[in-house]
């Protein structure tokens, strides 16, 4: 009989990891894969069929289109380019920090999405998060959105941009932790989204979605 997972203690391992030294469960290798696990590049679970994008698992490229797709069909094509600029920044903030999560990152997306709403009503006021520690978000998921201008200095977009792509990333969290399936959830899908291959700009891949 298998072990249990050293990483969550709750599912089996079945998958030798060569960075703990251990068997883990899929889920923990494919969710905290180079984010909390430092993979050796000749991991085989980083290539083919484990990777973290869609490549032989059409079932979980279906998923992540119903998971995301409701909510940037409501997007203008700008606004679902800011959408995914957001998905690729993600990863990076990920990176840095290890704490992040999906209820993190929803009050920190809940306040900001706030506070360009009262901006749009010609009010300057900075909505707090609840979560200290989503309060700190808050600078960095603003330069998400950014883009450099001249001399290098970032450009925010328009509110009546920002604004929509904030509902919309709101929403998508509000539906991931409603469907139960772990604490990071929609930062997987977003990881393997922008994982993806596409023939748009690398930033900004296109989810197919079917009926």
């Amino acid at each position: 009989m298998s072990a249990s997972c050293p990483l969550c203690a709750q599912r089996k391992g079945r998958r030798a990891c060569p960075a703990k030294g251990a068997a883990i469960c899929s889920s923990c290798c494919g969710s905290k894969r180079r984010v909390e696990i430092e993979c050796p590049s000749d991991c085989v679970w980083l290539d083919g069929a484990h990777d973290a994008g869609w490549e032989g698992r059409e079932t979980e490229r279906r998923r992540d289109a119903r998971r995301l797709g409701p909510h940037l069909q409501r997007l203008s094509r700008e606004q679902a380019d800011l959408f995914f600029l957001a998905l690729v920044g993600l990863g990076t903030l990920r990176a840095r920090r290890r704490d992040l999560d999906d209820a993190l990152l929803a009050a920190a997306v809940s306040a900001l999405r706030k506070t360009v709403d009262t901006r749009q009503r010609g009010i300057l006021y900075d909505h707090q998060a609840e979560d200290l520690r989503a309060q700190g978000l808050l600078l960095e998921l603003r330069g998400l959105f950014e883009a450099r201008g001249e001399e290098g200095r970032p450009v925010a977009p328009d509110d009546r941009d920002l604004g929509p792509v904030l509902a919309a990333l709101e929403g998508a969290l509000a539906d991931a932790r409603r469907e139960g399936g772990g604490r990071t959830l929609f930062l997987d899908t977003a990881r393997r989204v922008v994982g993806a291959p596409a023939p748009a700009a690398p930033a900004s891949p296109r989810l197919v979605l079917e009926p």
